[in-house]
C-alpha cells in the first residue's frame, strides 16, 4: 500500500438533515447551528478541517438551506473557500446528499458528518492511513468502551488487513466504532449512484458496504484521538463537558489539552441530565435532632428504643472480627427465608430498604421508563426513580386515604416497568385491601410491597402471594420494628428467579459483619421485641385518642409506628407546627413535599415520656395560635426558635 500522491484540499461536508433528535427538547436551530460551548456544531467541524489544512469546504444542506448559508458566509473565523450543494430529498438517507455533490469527488477528499465533533488529530491520522490506489477508508474509534451512545453508533467489523468487512448500527459482532470521517473517492459515490438508482435511496453504510466487498474500503484506526457523535440533546451536554475539560480542539494531541486548573463545576456536566436535575436527601432534621435541645426525635418513624444489650454483646463480640470482610449473610438469609416458610435463595439483604429500593429501580428501569406510585408515600421510590433517567407516575390516592386500583390499572402503559405499593403505607398509616392488591398483582408487572411498617398492624406478611404471584417482592426492613435503623438493614422477599436477579445488581459485601450480628441477635431476642411492639402499639393509639379530642384536629388511625395529623382546622400551617414544637425540643415532620399540602404533618410514636412531651407541646401552639387570632395578631415564633428547611424529606 502506499500514500496518495495528492495532499487533501477539499471536505465534503454533510448538513442537509433535519436533526429532530437534537431538536426534541423545543430549540428550532437547525442542527447544524446548534451552539455547543458556545459555537455552532457545522462551524466547529469547519475550523477542525481548516486546521489540518482543508482549503476548501463543500457542504450539502437542504433543511434550513438559506439559515445555514447565510451564517456560514457571515462567520469570520472561516478562512475556507465555501460552497453549498442543495439536496431537496434531505429527508432521505445520507447516502443521497453525498451523492448530490458528486461533481465535486472528482478526486480523492475528506468526508464529515456536520454532528460529529473531533480532536484535528483524529483526521492528521486518517489522512496519514497508507491505502491502496482508487481505495478508501474510515476513521474507526476500536476503543468501543468510551463511547458515548453505544446504541446509537454505527459499528464496523474488520478483517485483520484492515478491510472493512460489515458495517451497520445493528451489528452484534463488531471490532470498532465509525467515527463519521472518512476519505473517499469517486469510486464511492458511483456505489451509491448505483444503489439509488436501483432503490430511490441509499445510505452511506450500504456505499461502504458495496465497496468493501470490492477490497476497496479499509478502517484506519484512529487510536486516542477524541471524538463525539452529537445527536441527542445527552450528547450535546457531554459534548460540552468535553470541551469545557480538554480544550476547543479536544485535546488534539494525545494527552495534551488539558487546562493548567481544573474546573471542578465541569466535572458535573459528565454526569447525565437526569443525575444533574436530582437533589439529594435533605438531613437537614437529623443534624438539627442531634442536638442537645431536642428531647423528643419524633419525625422519622425510629424506634425510641436502643438495642438490648442481646444485640450490643452481639456486636461487640462481631467487632473483634472487623479486619475480616462480612460474613453470615447465608445464616441470616436462612432464618429470614424460614419466618416465611422460604429458602435462603428467596432472600436478598441490603444497606437498609433504601438501598433494596435503589437496586430494584436499576434492575427494572431505564431512562424513560415509568415507574407506577400511589402517593402520598414513602418519598424514595420517587427519587431514586428519577436518578436512573426514570419517569415517576403518582397516582393520587382515592378519598379515603385508599390507592385507586382503577387508575393505578387505568395509569399503565407499555412503558411501565415497576409499581410500588407501601402497606401500611407511610405516611397515612393504613394497610392496603388485598383484594386491591391482587388486582394490581394480576397485571404481571414486577410490583414490590413495602412492608417496613407491618409488624406494628399485627397482620399477617403478604409474602404468602409469592406462591401465586412470582412478579410480587416484599420489602422489610429492621429500621422500625427491630429498632436497628442506625445499622442499615432491610431485606427484600421474592421469587428465587427475581432475587437472582436482584442479586446481579447489587454490590457484594454491603451488609457490614456487625449489621448481621446484630440482626441475629435481635431475632433471638423475640421476649424483648414482643414486649417492645406491644409498648409502641398501645402508645399509639393512645396518640390517635387524645389527638381526636383536640379541637380542629383529625388524626388518622395508624397501623405503622407513627400517626398523621391534619391541623387545617387549626389555622396553623405544618412548617409554622414543624417549627414551633422545634423551639420546644420536639421535632416531628411536615409531609408538605410528600404529594399532601401544608397542613399535614407526621408524628412517630416515642416512649410514653415523648408522646407527652409532643402532646404538651403541641397543644400550648394551638392555643398561642388561638389567642393571637382574638388578638388579630400573627402567630410569631417564640423566642430561640429555629426553622427548619421544609423540603426535606
Amino acid at each position: 500500500m502506499k500514500m496518495s500522491d495528492r495532499r487533501l484540499t477539499r471536505a465534503v461536508v454533510l448538513a442537509a438533515g433535519t436533526g429532530s433528535r437534537l431538536a426534541e427538547g423545543g430549540d428550532p436551530t437547525p442542527k447544524p447551528l446548534r451552539a455547543v460551548a458556545g459555537v455552532p456544531l457545522l462551524v466547529r467541524v469547519l475550523r477542525n478541517l481548516q486546521s489540518v489544512g482543508i482549503k476548501e469546504a463543500v457542504v450539502v444542506v437542504g433543511y434550513e438551506a438559506e439559515q445555514l448559508q447565510r451564517a456560514l458566509r457571515a462567520e469570520p473565523s472561516l478562512a475556507l473557500k465555501l460552497s453549498f450543494v442543495d439536496n431537496p430529498r434531505y429527508t432521505a438517507k445520507n447516502g443521497v446528499s453525498l451523492v448530490a455533490a458528486a461533481s465535486f469527488v472528482d478526486r480523492e477528499c475528506l468526508l464529515t458528518m456536520s454532528d460529529h465533533l473531533y480532536s484535528p488529530e483524529l483526521v492528521r491520522r486518517l489522512l496519514a492511513a497508507e491505502l491502496p490506489q482508487g481505495a478508501c477508508a474510515l476513521a474507526v474509534d476500536r476503543d468501543i468502551e468510551r463511547c458515548f451512545d453505544i446504541d446509537d453508533a454505527t459499528k464496523v467489523k474488520m478483517a485483520p488487513s484492515g478491510l472493512i468487512t460489515d458495517i451497520g448500527k445493528e451489528l452484534s459482532d463488531y471490532d470498532a466504532l465509525d467515527t463519521g470521517v472518512f476519505r473517499i473517492g469517486p469510486a464511492l459515490v458511483q456505489e451509491l449512484a448505483a444503489l439509488l438508482a436501483q432503490r430511490g435511496d441509499c445510505s452511506l453504510s450500504e456505499g461502504v458496504r458495496a465497496l468493501a466487498d470490492k477490497g476497496q474500503f479499509f478502517a484506519c484506526d484512529v487510536g486516542d484521538a477524541r471524538w463525539i457523535d452529537v445527536d441527542t440533546g445527552p450528547a450535546l451536554e457531554r459534548a460540552e463537558a468535553m470541551l469545557r475539560v480538554f480544550g476547543d480542539n479536544l485535546g488534539d494531541e494525545p494527552g495534551a489539552g488539558a487546562p493548567a486548573v481544573i474546573d471542578p463545576d465541569s466535572i458535573e456536566t459528565f454526569a447525565p441530565s437526569w443525575v444533574r436535575a436530582a437533589q439529594p436527601y435533605n438531613e437537614d432534621h437529623f443534624q438539627l435532632a442531634n442536638q442537645s435541645k431536642v428531647q423528643a426525635r419524633l419525625m422519622s418513624n425510629e424506634s425510641p428504643y436502643a438495642p438490648s444489650p442481646r444485640v450490643l454483646n452481639a456486636i461487640l463480640e462481631a467487632a473483634t472480627k472487623g479486619n475480616l470482610y462480612p460474613f453470615g449473610q447465608v445464616e441470616l438469609r436462612q432464618r429470614l427465608g424460614a419466618r416465611e416458610g422460604l429458602e435462603a435463595s428467596n432472600v436478598v439483604l441490603g444497606a437498609g430498604s433504601t438501598e433494596l429500593i435503589d437496586v430494584l429501580i436499576r434492575t427494572f428501569v431505564g431512562p424513560g421508563e415509568e415507574v407506577l406510585l400511589s402517593v402520598p408515600t414513602f418519598s424514595m421510590y420517587e427519587a431514586r426513580t428519577r436518578t436512573v433517567g426514570g419517569v415517576p407516575v403518582l397516582v393520587p390516592l382515592d378519598e379515603e386515604h385508599e390507592p385507586d386500583v382503577p387508575r393505578l390499572i387505568r395509569a399503565v402503559t407499555e412503558r411501565t416497568k415497576l409499581i410500588f405499593l407501601c402497606t401500611p403505607n407511610n405516611p397515612t398509616g393504613n394497610p392496603m385491601d388485598e383484594q386491591a392488591l391482587r388486582r394490581v398483582l394480576r397485571l404481571g408487572l414486577p410490583t414490590v410491597i413495602d412492608e417496613a411498617y407491618y409488624e406494628f398492624g399485627g397482620r399477617p406478611s403478604l409474602s404468602r402471594l409469592l406462591a401465586e404471584f412470582p412478579n410480587a417482592i416484599i420489602l422489610r426492613t429492621f429500621s422500625k420494628a427491630w429498632g436497628l435503623a442506625g445499622l442499615r438493614l432491610g431485606y427484600a422477599v421474592a421469587h428465587a428467579a427475581v432475587a437472582k436477579l436482584l442479586t446481579r445488581v447489587k454490590v457484594p459485601w454491603n451488609v457490614p459483619t456487625l449489621t448481621i450480628a446484630a440482626a441475629l441477635a435481635a431475632l433471638d431476642d423475640v421476649a424483648e421485641f414482643e414486649a417492645r411492639l406491644t409498648e409502641q402499639r398501645g402508645q399509639r393509639e393512645e396518640l390517635v385518642l387524645r389527638l381526636g379530642q383536640v379541637p380542629g384536629v383529625a388524626a388518622l388511625p395508624s397501623e405503622g409506628n407513627f400517626v398523621l395529623i391534619d391541623i387545617s382546622r387549626t389555622g396553623v400551617t405544618a412548617a409554622r407546627m414543624v417549627d414551633e414544637l422545634l423551639a420546644r425540643g420536639v421535632l416531628i415532620r411536615s409531609l408538605a413535599t410528600h404529594h399532601l399540602g401544608k397542613t399535614w404533618v407526621r408524628v412517630t410514636v416515642g416512649t410514653p415520656e415523648q408522646n407527652q412531651q409532643f402532646l404538651h407541646g403541641f397543644e400550648q401552639v394551638l392555643q398561642r395560635a388561638r389567642d393571637a387570632e382574638r388578638g388579630g395578631r400573627q402567630l410569631t415564633p417564640p423566642p430561640g426558635a429555629v426553622s427548619l428547611h421544609h423540603d426535606a424529606e
